[in-house]
């Protein structure tokens, strides 16, 4: 007990401080009042009525007593009941507790003199607590309720809450469509459900540090399957609803459908990293390629090859023929290449008329059958310019890249100059390959 707090008024009236719309009430036997305290009893147009020794039935409306009275006589029998009442008019909500006033000391069953035996009480102890504010804003809540569904149903992004293990509860028009599933078949499934397998633990981290206070809120790029089992990619954004002690909830998910920029980003990636004349990797991307086996050869002692192919004289097909007839043949060579190599070698267009190929895992011996297969199979192929069938050649050059090799940028001059020793070969009639 606070020290400066000596009388049972006192007490009553300083705890009653923060509920400003209180009545505390005691009465004994006869139902009078014995005290009578709390900030509402200001208020009261006939506060005499609350005096000790008056009937406290006189000191309320025939309305609000016809409920309290029965609730008095059985704290007399020792037991502690609630109601709520409407004034007339229904001007004030009144919430009525009322409970026993035992002797010093006495407990409930099993606290008297013998095991069993309840100390009769003394008289009753009432609160009276107008809840009318209360109500009027439960009232508003509902019609905040309907707002926020109205809100919830329109909004254009894919909307959806879930219960704590992953179920939705809730589903908007927005994501039905997204994901093809009814309200009906989404609300009978899990996130997960719908979530690709390899996805499905993506954003268990973040999942975790929402769950534990550590963050707000979070947003993760996930694939999941719409209703027809295609393969979608959306932009899931995360939240956590609390209740008022911080205690979880539920969750709160968007989700974007992001499927269509995926793909033009992917788009890009590939006209950033590819030719757009033959599709083969361009000269950034090979080169790429070309230092991470350079840096496994290194590590790992793998032995591959690279060939730099060089068509002998395109230039006399794009002067003579025009360029319509040149890119006709360096798509024909590049078609041919793919064919001819293995899915795991390489292939790109470095520029002009310029291939190279990347052969991982290969022997020594086996680069110059390799080459020489290359240059037959580029010389099948045909190119029709009117009358005329045009066939090209080609100069390979090759090198070895293991673990002596300094890096990929030599290898590339090393190849290079292997393909030029071939042309030059072949310039002065020797026959080279």
């Amino acid at each position: 007990m606070n020290r400066g707090l000596t009388s049972a008024d006192e007490i009553a009236a300083a705890t009653l401080d923060v509920l400003p719309s209180a009545l505390i009430l005691v009465f004994d036997r006869e139902l009078r009042f014995v005290l009578a305290a709390g900030k509402a009893l200001e208020r009261q147009s006939a506060s005499s009525a609350f005096r000790e020794g008056k009937l406290v039935g006189d000191a309320f409306p025939a309305s609000v007593w016809s409920v309290m009275e029965p609730l008095c006589r059985s704290a007399l029998a020792g037991e502690t009941r609630s109601r709520e009442v409407w004034t007339e008019g229904r001007e004030h909500r009144l919430m009525i507790d009322v409970g026993p006033l035992r002797p010093d000391g006495a407990g409930g069953a099993g606290a008297g003199d013998e095991a069993g035996e309840v100390p009769s009480a003394m008289g009753g102890v009432a609160v009276v607590l107008d809840v009318t504010a209360a109500m009027r804003g439960e009232e508003g809540s509902a019609h905040s309720h309907d707002h926020f569904e109205q809100v919830f149903e329109r909004a254009p992004i894919g909307t959806g809450l879930l219960d704590l293990d992953g179920r939705w509860m809730l589903v908007n028009h927005a994501l039905c469509e997204i994901t093809g599933y009814t309200v009906d078949e989404l609300t009978t499934m899990r996130f997960d459900d719908i979530t690709h397998p390899d996805d499905v633990q993506r954003d268990g981290a973040q999942r975790e540090g929402l769950l534990a206070g550590r963050i707000a809120a979070y947003q993760v790029e996930k694939r999941y399957f719409d209703a027809s089992g295609g393969v979608m990619s959306a932009m899931v954004s995360v939240s956590l609803v609390r209740d008022g002690d911080g205690e979880p909830l539920h969750y709160i998910a968007q989700l974007q459908d992001i499927s269509e920029r995926k793909r033009l980003e992917e788009h890009l990636r590939h006209l950033a990293d590819h030719d757009p004349l033959t599709g083969l990797r361009n000269r950034r991307l090979f080169e790429h390629d070309l230092r991470l086996q350079a840096a496994r050869s290194r590590r790992y002692g793998e032995i591959a090859a690279l060939m730099v192919i060089d068509l002998d004289d395109f230039k006399h097909v794009n002067d003579g023929y025009g360029h319509k007839a040149g890119d006709d043949m360096l798509v024909a060579v590049a078609r041919a290449l793919t064919r001819r190599l293995r899915e795991t070698d390489l292939v790109a267009r470095l520029g002009g008329d310029e291939f190279a190929v990347l052969l991982p895992h290969i022997d020594r011996q086996g680069v110059q059958t390799v080459a020489d297969g290359l240059a037959r199979v580029i010389a099948t192929c045909a190119v029709d310019v009117g009358d005329t069938v045009l066939h090209p050649a080609a100069s390979i050059g090759s090198v070895i890249v293991d673990a002596a090799l300094p890096g990929a940028e030599q290898a590339m001059v090393d190849a290079d100059q292997a393909m030029y020793e071939v042309k030059r070969a072949k310039r002065a009639g020797t026959g080279a390959a």
